[in-house]
């Protein structure tokens, strides 16, 4: 089984990419296919034809690669660090600076080229932009083409939690090319693959067990089987983001993992563990509480953990309460009546657990194993 290869090779294009759309108030058009970056200029979206490339440190072949395909020179090209040591307000002022001084208009539109750190940031400068520009997403990392750059959550880090300064702006287009893995750190890539398994687990049984079965096809990178896993994430993701665009009712079902997850990477410092990896362990704790709360029955419960153990293994996350407790405590879905829980009942099916205490998810986070 031979992975895709680097960014510097000539690729075998597909006929014609897939096409997922998010309709909706501010829909997103997703295509996703092997070599779509090379046609990329056919597909991206600017009401004036200008467009501002932002792209992160470690995706500039992917970013060169890009520009070749534009009809024009981009008005912009500006690289930011990688990391979410880069998710702040002042990478959001940088953006800002460099879009005024080469003259953005409010019909230009930006186009993210990196992980889901960029498309957060980026997607959030163009939120904020003269109250709002058009942008589009070209995410090169498995976390941000299975989750991070579809649905329009846009968002920069606060000391006191993940993501806690934000804007719903979605990008016009989202290029998901598979190729682009080729070349990411294997430490990155596979816990990128949590996001796009935990949209199989909490609403696509079939595409769950077809992942589960080729685990090491999709470890070797193999393209055929990456783009039926990333097409079927985007295809979870659009259904319920466009059934639920502010995040109030079915959305929330993405969080899954990320109410425990999100304590976790916080607590241990951003950057010490990646994102998926966090999440993972909060899959893990999550799947403690489903089983007593939602009825999740053990084999259930024992092929997710199956999954997670085949990505891995993840760094040790912090289990400290005290540590953790603050954390929990600003999560984004807390209420009056606690922090909103996503379990899952079996696999392909989540709900929605509005109480489930900061105990509870201290006592899961106890006894919490990938094993």
């Amino acid at each position: 089984m031979t992975p895709p290869r680097g960014p510097g090779a000539s690729h075998p294009k597909e006929a014609e990419p897939e096409r997922i759309e998010t309709p909706g108030t501010a829909p997103s058009t997703i295509w996703v296919g092997a070599g779509v970056l090379d046609t990329a200029g056919r597909y991206l979206a600017s009401p004036s034809g200008r467009f501002l490339l932002v792209g992160a440190a470690s995706a500039r072949t992917w970013t060169e690669r890009l520009r070749a395909s534009l009809p024009s020179a981009p008005l912009l090209d500006l690289t930011i660090p990688d990391g979410e040591a880069a998710k702040t307000l002042a990478s959001v002022d940088a953006i800002a600076e460099a879009a005024f001084a080469a003259g953005v208009r409010r019909d230009d539109a930006i186009v993210a080229v990196g992980g889901g750190v960029i498309t957060d940031v980026a997607g959030f400068a163009a939120a904020v932009l003269l109250r709002g520009i058009a942008w589009n997403a070209v995410p090169t990392t498995t976390a941000g083409m299975a989750d991070a750059a579809i649905g329009g959550k846009t968002a920069v880090n606060h000391a006191r939690g993940k993501n806690l300064l934000g804007a719903f702006h979605p990008p016009r287009t989202i290029l998901v090319d598979p190729l682009c893995l080729g070349s990411l750190p294997d430490r990155d890539y596979r816990a990128g693959l949590v996001e796009a398994y935990k949209a199989a687990w909490i609403a696509d049984a079939a595409l769950a067990a077809r992942a589960a079965a080729a685990l090491p096809s999709i470890l070797a990178r193999e393209a055929a089987v990456l783009r039926d896993l990333l097409a079927g994430a985007a295809r979870v993701k659009a259904r319920l983001v466009s059934e639920d665009v502010r995040d109030a009712g079915a959305r929330r079902l993405l969080n899954f993992g990320h109410t425990l997850g999100h304590a976790i990477e916080a607590a241990g410092g951003y950057g010490t563990l990646r994102h998926g990896e966090a999440v993972a362990w909060g899959i893990a704790a999550a799947l403690e509480i489903s089983r007593r709360r939602a009825g999740l029955s053990d084999s259930d419960a024992g092929a997710v953990r199956a999954v997670l153990s085949g990505l891995g293994p993840f760094p040790a996350p912090v289990r400290d309460p005290n540590v953790l407790r603050p954390f929990l405590g600003l999560d984004k879905k807390a209420t009056s009546r606690g922090t909103a829980g996503i379990l899952l009942e079996r696999i392909g099916r989540a709900r929605v657990e509005e109480s489930v205490s900061v105990e509870e998810w201290l006592q899961a986070a106890a006894i919490m194993t990938l094993s």
